[in-house]
């Protein structure tokens, strides 16, 4: 279903516009015949860019959006009158994703050029990984989407699943890469894909890079510290031995830094603590340097017996001395950028939880 929305102004298409004018990459080809075309194809995907930037994700609305946008813009687009939502159908129909990537990789280096994105959020430029739905539906299919059967209905599901990378210590939070799960694949393979190109892109943009436990694993490891960064990778109870070692390790350990914050009539207490390891075997991990604790209890209202109260672990080849403790709590904190950054906005602009 789609969310109700207030018609766009002229104003804002044309500022819309300007922000989704993209160096189109040379590998972005047109697949329509090369005759009788009404619209220029770049002008047509910027159209779709700033469409979908505004939330107009049915092609219908697409329409209306290029309907509203003034004869200037349209002009210098190349795009004609109005676009109509077969033609917007037709064209993504066929389609190809080749200069996408580079697109955005593109847009992105002009914007830290010039200085509009920066690690304005954290003294050290953070890339925060972390896996994001993208599709799903009980009534079609697409190659290379998993499949999943609910045992008390029988209903099949088909969904597709995305690892993602975002600046987090960004406050634009841009999404440098993205690559697709594919059906017999999962996270931590994916980040083996994604990684090694965004170390040859953006490897001067970022310092450490900071993963859920999904993404935990030695491999993973060992890439980013072949690319001579740091990594902060969650840690859980599907890595037994690890987390078992990190519980005992860190339970007699002091308290680093706390913090009491105060909202919505709720108090959150934060507690991190840390441990150096050196010539533990058991552990096993690449470049690892540091364990952490994060405990996060949640009271309301003043009272005496928690709602929430939660300890997360997480293996670090951070140096012990390169942040503060008041750094490091910032840096788990960090994280979760991604979800409230980049994944919000991609829920609320494109729908995709939906």
């Amino acid at each position: 279903m789609e969310h109700p929305i207030m018609a766009v102004t002229e104003a804002q298409g044309r500022r819309a516009l300007r922000h989704a004018d993209f160096p189109w990459n040379t590998k972005v080809a047109d697949p329509r015949k090369e005759h009788n075309q009404r619209h220029d194809h770049r002008g047509v995907l910027s159209v779709l860019a700033a469409a979908f930037a505004c939330g107009r994700t049915c092609l219908r609305r697409v329409e209306e959006f290029s309907a509203d946008l003034g004869k200037a813009a349209r002009r210098r687009l190349g795009v004609g009158r109005a676009i109509s939502d077969t033609t917007l159908f037709r064209l993504l129909a066929k389609q190809g994703v080749k200069g996408l990537r580079e697109t955005v990789w593109s847009q992105v280096h002009d914007l830290l050029q010039r200085k509009v994105v920066g690690n304005d959020l954290f003294p050290f430029g953070v890339l925060s990984v972390d896996g994001k739905s993208l599709w799903a539906s009980t009534s079609s299919h697409v190659e290379g989407a998993k499949t999943t059967i609910d045992p008390a209905s029988g209903v099949l599901t088909a969904a597709l699943m995305s690892v993602r990378a975002v600046l987090t210590s960004s406050r634009a939070r841009p999404c440098l890469d993205a690559e697709v799960i594919g059906e017999k694949a999962g996270e931590a393979p994916a980040f083996r894909l994604m990684f090694p190109r965004l170390a040859k892109e953006f490897g001067d943009s970022f310092r450490i890079v900071t993963a859920d436990a999904g993404l935990t694993c030695r491999e993973n490891a060992e890439l980013v510290e072949g690319a001579e960064k740091h990594y902060l990778f969650a840690l859980r109870e599907n890595q037994k031995s690890r987390h078992a070692l990190a519980v005992s390790m860190l339970a007699q350990a002091p308290l680093k830094v706390g913090t009491t914050d105060h909202r919505n009539g709720a108090t959150i207490l934060r507690e991190l603590r840390t441990v150096t390891v050196s010539d533990v075997s058991e552990l096993d991990f690449p470049g690892l340097k540091q364990l952490w604790s994060l405990r996060r209890q949640v009271t309301l209202n003043g009272a005496t017996v928690a709602v929430s109260d939660e300890v997360r672990y997480f293996v670090s080849s951070i140096p012990p001395t390169l942040l503060t403790p008041t750094q490091q709590l910032d840096l788990v904190r960090l994280h979760w950028g991604i979800e409230n950054g980049h994944n919000w906005t991609m829920d609320v602009a494109l729908s995709e939880d939906d």
